[in-house]
């Protein structure tokens, strides 16, 4: 088998992504429409300063989304606690694969060592 894990972890932040917008696609149209219905129900002005952690995980979900950065430079959207408290109850956050680096190591160590 080529593949040794089920997923990387660069796609699974994608899929992470879309599962704290509550989206299924990546359409521009819904995906403009769930960030700013969230960002209006976390926002520190409406909902209190206690959701400044939920507004940042939302801009990263959606920056990564939309393209403008890269799955394997987001912090925010690897924290479990705070991706599960965007989420409806009892819904765990999408499960996070192994770096890419990690698995060309694990993969090929045995041809690199010295």
């Amino acid at each position: 088998m080529f593949f040794e894990c089920s997923m990387f972890r660069e796609e699974s932040i994608l899929f992470r992504a879309k599962q704290v917008l509550g989206i299924k696609g990546s359409s521009e149209p819904n995906l403009k429409r769930s960030f700013h219905s969230l960002i209006t129900r976390y926002h520190p002005d409406t909902g209190g300063p206690h959701h400044e952690g939920q507004v940042r995980v939302i801009i990263e979900a959606y920056k990564v989304l939309k393209g403008e950065i890269k799955p394997w430079e987001c912090n925010l959207l690897e924290n479990d606690e705070i991706v599960s408290s965007l989420l409806p109850e009892g819904v765990l956050p999408f499960e996070l694969g192994i770096k890419y680096e990690d698995w060309l190591k694990k993969r090929f160590y045995d041809f690199c060592r010295p």
